[in-house]
């Protein structure tokens, strides 16, 4: 689909007053290249135009267009009809463009025509289905109203192919550069050469003569791997318009007698032609769009991988989140200290910086616990695990649920004064809460806090610092709970 809904807004006044001219230039040209006696055709140009207008404006004014294109139409084919032929023959051409544009609409058709599966349903209903009906009562219309004297099938034949490719080739065309480009070339020198080598095999072509130049045949067939090499490298537009670009140069060869497909018969040169740009338009429109559709579903498949990559990286980062955060407290578990600490000892190492451990318990949890019951020593719990993180409020500091009724905080200290205040107003806040616990001396719930601070050095250990602060703690409990006591970090070392 296309990026912005602007794209498909309603044809305007300066789009309905060029439309008309347009189609009236394309009829006049393809009359130009006009090779039989009833002024059949290679290809038909000027359905494909208001084909294109119809899908390009999903079908908005189709009326006005439709009008707009079928007094062009008339008007142009006076020169080569009486006036009745020519408005038979263009309700003709205005009924195969409506046929066609109704099955695409019917068979949900994107009128990008991006993807195979869509240039498929736009073949059989416009150049198979749409033209062939047209193909029918048109030549019915040149024999019983224009008294052609060619035999019907084969004017139904030659009239059907002419519509039909006309539609195969100009209608992608119009599309194509009428929407917003979304092909991104990157093209080598080799790509450039195979332009040049392209161009240069028409200059040869089209100077021949009946086919060949001195007696080596030279035909339009040349160009038919060249088309592909474009198709390849150069993307839908360029090789649509290469498409046809060479169909014109062909029919103006045929009507200018140079007969590019060697000294045949009028009609079998124009089947010639016809089945040459038929083959044109498979390998080089068809094997395009086949090309653009692997590149966008590359693409596609490269988005959804890494749309499920970023999930995947999401939800492995709340399992990591999970799995490193208590499930009762919601602050980080004892994983997650254990890999804090030794990266906070890493880097207090690295940088020469005092490093604070301290370890909180919880006075007489298990009283608690027995006299007011479980539930409310987890909503205990968790209290003390949101006070703790408040306190937690430089980028260093870091609070986790040590094990059952114990706490620990990691934090950077300039000195063990910085550290003793810090757990200080942490004990002090705790006991300001105020939870009543009827076996505690202080009559509310309380903590007993150890601290070590030290500075590591090549010869110390994570585990000794860890020992330090535990005896802090037990030492804490010992003189009476509800209190923070200091460890001499270096005495346990």
């Amino acid at each position: 689909m296309f990026k912005s809904e602007k794209f498909w807004r309603r044809p305007g006044w300066l789009f309905c007053l060029l439309l008309p001219l347009f189609h009236f230039a394309s009829v006049k040209l393809t009359f130009f290249c006009a090779v039989t006696p009833e002024n059949v055709v290679v290809v038909w140009l000027p359905n494909a135009v208001l084909l294109a207008a119809l899908l390009r404006f999903r079908g908005q004014r189709a009326p006005l267009l439709a009008s707009l294109t079928f007094t062009s139409d008339v008007l142009a084919n006076l020169d080569a009809f009486p006036w009745y032929e020519a408005v038979l023959l263009s309700l003709v051409n205005l009924m195969e463009v409506a046929i066609t544009y109704l099955l695409m609409r019917r068979g949900r058709v994107s009128p990008a025509l991006r993807r195979l599966r869509d240039l498929v349903r736009f073949v059989m209903a416009g150049p198979l289905f749409g033209a062939l009906l047209a193909g029918l009562l048109a030549a019915l219309v040149l024999q019983q109203v224009g008294g052609a004297t060619t035999a019907y099938l084969t004017l139904a034949r030659l009239w059907w192919f002419g519509d039909g490719l006309g539609l195969l080739i100009y209608t992608p065309l119009l599309l194509a550069f009428s929407q917003p480009r979304n092909e991104r070339l990157r093209l080598t020198r080799w790509d450039d050469a195979a332009l040049a080598l392209t161009l240069l095999l028409s200059a040869v072509v089209m100077l021949a003569h009946g086919g060949e130049i001195d007696g080596v045949s030279v035909t339009p067939t040349l160009l038919l791997p060249a088309v592909a090499v474009i198709a390849f490298r150069f993307g839908t537009r360029l090789t649509t318009l290469l498409v046809a670009l060479i169909s014109l140069t062909t029919a103006m060869l045929m009507t200018t007698g140079l007969k590019p497909f060697g000294e045949v018969p009028i009609h079998l040169e124009v089947v010639r032609a016809q089945e040459f740009i038929l083959t044109l338009c498979i390998i080089g429109i068809g094997f395009a769009v086949l090309l653009n559709e692997l590149r966008t579903r590359e693409r596609e498949l490269e988005s959804r991988v890494r749309t499920r990559t970023r999930e995947l990286e999401q939800s492995n980062a709340r399992l990591a989140a999970i799995s490193a955060t208590d499930g009762l407290t919601g602050i980080p578990n004892r994983r997650r200290f254990d890999e804090t600490l030794a990266a906070e000892w890493g880097r207090a190492r690295r940088h020469r910086q005092p490093l604070m451990l301290a370890l909180l318990d919880v006075d007489l949890f298990k009283q608690y616990n027995d006299c007011y019951g479980h539930q409310a020593g987890d909503d205990a719990l968790r209290a003390v695990a949101e006070e703790l993180s408040h306190h937690c409020r430089r980028s260093g500091d870091f609070a986790a649920r040590y094990g059952g009724e114990e706490f620990a905080l990691i934090a950077e200290a300039a000195d063990e004064d910085q550290a003793l205040a810090m757990a200080d107003q942490i004990c002090a806040a705790l006991a300001a809460l105020r939870i009543p616990h009827a076996h505690s001396p202080s009559r509310v719930l309380t903590v007993s806090i150890g601290v070590a601070v030290i500075t590591p050095e090549e010869q110390d250990d994570i585990a000794d610092l860890l020992k330090a602060a535990d005896v802090a703690l037990y030492r804490a409990k010992q003189l009476g709970r509800n209190r923070v006591e200091l460890a001499s970090v270096r005495e346990k070392v």
